[in-house]
């Protein structure tokens, strides 16, 4: 039997927007986690407004999730943003399509009223258009438009968003498929052992933290990471269920900005553990961007 569960959640949440680049230009981007590779529709970088992904999230144990988002701001606009204040960012930011990487030669239809359990959307598995196969991994494309994101911004960001909603062909036709890459599977079945200390300085061992709880997740944040700060709240209530099912979660912060953490977890009431992280984190959990939970 296993001595820990080491279960990747969040492959990869470092949020890649595309910049207006010059008319030669195609930007291609590589998915390794999710068996993706993207050559972007030229509307892309001609978009006035922004468009990315914050990568791969694996939803069971042979289903990749990645979804695209636009964001209702210019590039000029996200940088001072980031800079100043991020909570203008809410309201701002709208889903544009899912792709659904399954293995084990599933179909979008088998596999579709697991992902509904699991996320509450209520997707139709007749939307889903399939885009490629590898080996035995299948890959769709979903749209899923946010119609009323269209009834908040301004008239120019709307009719873009809008438009772009409607480039189901093109955007399926952008895709290239491979074998998913899971970087993490050398972990399967390892402990996980590692020193760290609270914020106050006090010593503790990776024993110490796991001997509280059946499941522990671990999740690698930073004071200064948007995506990180953004998912706090949603770790506290997930914590706060699953509780009483002997799970747990601590937070490993890879700054050591104690202050400035303090304040992050007394504003969202976070009530699990959070120590600093060791300085050879990624040695013990491959670590390509954050957050990362496992």
């Amino acid at each position: 039997m296993k001595k820990i569960i080491a279960v990747i959640i969040t492959l990869a949440l470092c949020t890649c927007l595309l910049s207006v680049l010059a008319e030669e230009t195609q930007v291609t981007e590589e998915l390794p986690v999710a068996g993706l590779n993207i050559t972007y529709p030229r509307a892309f970088a001609d978009a006035k407004g922004l468009i990315g992904t914050d990568g791969a999230i694996l939803l069971t144990d042979n289903v990749y999730l990645t979804y695209w988002f636009y964001t209702a701001v210019t590039e000029e606009e996200y940088q001072a943003i980031m800079a100043d204040n991020q909570e203008q960012l809410q309201g701002r930011m709208a889903l544009l399509y899912y792709v659904f990487s399954i293995g084990d030669n599933m179909s979008f239809a088998d596999v579709a009223d697991q992902v509904n359990d699991l996320t509450g959307w209520g997707l139709f598995a007749e939307n889903a258009v399939e885009i490629g196969q590898a080996d035995k991994w299948k890959f769709y494309l979903y749209m899923a438009p946010e119609e009323e994101f269209a009834e908040h911004v301004e008239k120019e960001f709307a009719e873009e968003y809008t438009a772009l909603c409607g480039m189901q062909d093109e955007i399926a036709s952008a895709y290239t498929v491979f074998v998913p890459f899971n970087e993490y599977g050398e972990m399967d079945g390892k402990v996980i052992s590692f020193q760290a200390t609270d914020l106050d300085g006090n010593p503790v061992s990776s024993a110490e933290i796991f001997a509280q709880n059946k499941v522990t997740m671990i999740n690698i944040w930073a004071t200064w990471c948007g995506p990180c700060v953004g998912e706090l709240a949603d770790l506290q209530a997930i914590y706060t269920r699953f509780q009483e099912k002997d799970c747990g979660i601590v937070g490993l912060l890879t700054d050591t900005d104690t202050e400035e953490a303090r304040r992050l977890i007394s504003e969202n009431g976070i009530t699990y553990p959070v120590y600093l992280a060791p300085q050879n984190l990624n040695s013990i959990i491959p670590l390509d961007a954050i957050p990362t939970s496992v």
